[in-house]
């Protein structure tokens, strides 16, 4: 594996595939980021490798096959949007004889964008497994798969990396560290190639002047807060980030001085959880509807610090 930080995880996979006890169904949660779904694809590849069962060797027929994406026994299901007719195409593919080799594999990018039908729909095919055809679902936090989806899975969690870990692995990276490692650490989900993309990119200036606003929101006053969300789509994660660390300092479970932009005073943690449910409802709803006007959608939110 490429991503060091994947190493137990690939270590505890490759183990179940030498011994051939891996699971017909295997759900990998983690935060968005980690490169879950670049570990999905490098088992998926081990297992239809037709050299050994370890790892995939990369030079056989089958491995140039999964990396040129033509693999016929590889099902991969990454639309933004996957409808209930797509987990139905998926059934009727897992229910086919595979084209090379005995074993296929079919890997979902992200449970959490499947609607209750389509839910519903991959249940139905997990509840009546094919022989040798493996399914891996991918579940990125804060969402849960749903209760009856996670029974019929062997469900492994990656881990974020430590703060001090990513911090010396940027080093290595040629990455010039600086004292807002910290915040760019939370506001990147503790994922190391995130990190390195923010800094290539320079970014800080624009989460200086996002934070700025957002306390500005939560002192009631007037701010561009739903515009910057409205015009960057990838600024509402970071709202989330923003309330995550104000509820923390409420409730003690963060340092203030490393994070001093985040103190609340004039309003109570219980307002600052409930705008983070609001978040959290948000963030489903653009899944589900992605024109949604996510500027408008946030003014109830923004009315919990004014009352």
């Amino acid at each position: 594996m490429s991503s060091p930080w994947l190493s137990q995880a690939w270590k505890q996979l490759s183990h179940q595939l030498s011994e051939d006890s891996f699971p017909q169904s295997l759900l990998l949660r983690g935060e968005k980021g980690l490169g879950k779904l670049q570990l999905a694809k490098f088992v998926a590849k081990t297992i239809l490798c037709s050299e050994q069962k370890h790892q995939a060797c990369n030079q056989c027929h089958s491995c140039q096959l999964v990396e040129s994406g033509a693999h016929g026994s590889l099902f991969l299901l990454e639309q933004e949007k996957p409808k209930v007719d797509d987990i139905r195409a998926l059934s009727l593919w897992a229910n086919q004889t595979s084209s090379f080799g005995s074993s296929k594999v079919a890997i979902i990018s992200d449970i959490s964008l499947l609607n209750s039908a389509s839910n519903n729909a991959l249940l139905k095919t997990l509840e009546e497994p094919v022989a040798s055809t493996h399914f891996i679902l991918i579940n990125h936090l804060p969402f849960k798969a749903m209760p009856t989806i996670l029974s019929r899975c062997q469900v492994l969690s990656i881990s974020t990396p430590e703060q001090s870990w990513v911090k010396q692995w940027l080093i290595k990276q040629k990455v010039r560290v600086d004292e807002n490692f910290a915040l760019i650490y939370r506001f990147c989900n503790g994922s190391p190639i995130q990190v390195k993309e923010f800094y290539r990119e320079q970014q800080f200036s624009q989460l200086e002047q996002f934070i700025h606003q957002y306390q500005l929101m939560v002192d009631a006053k007037p701010n561009k807060l739903a515009d910057l969300i409205h015009k960057q789509a990838s600024c509402l994660q970071w709202l989330g980030h923003c309330l995550m660390l104000s509820f923390s300092l409420a409730k003690g479970l963060a340092v203030k001085e490393d994070f001093p932009q985040f103190a609340v005073t004039n309003t109570t943690d219980k307002t600052i959880d409930l705008a983070y449910q609001d978040w959290l409802n948000l963030v489903k709803q653009t899944e589900e509807y992605p024109g949604l006007n996510v500027g408008q959608q946030l003014y109830p939110l923004f009315a919990r610090f004014k009352d």
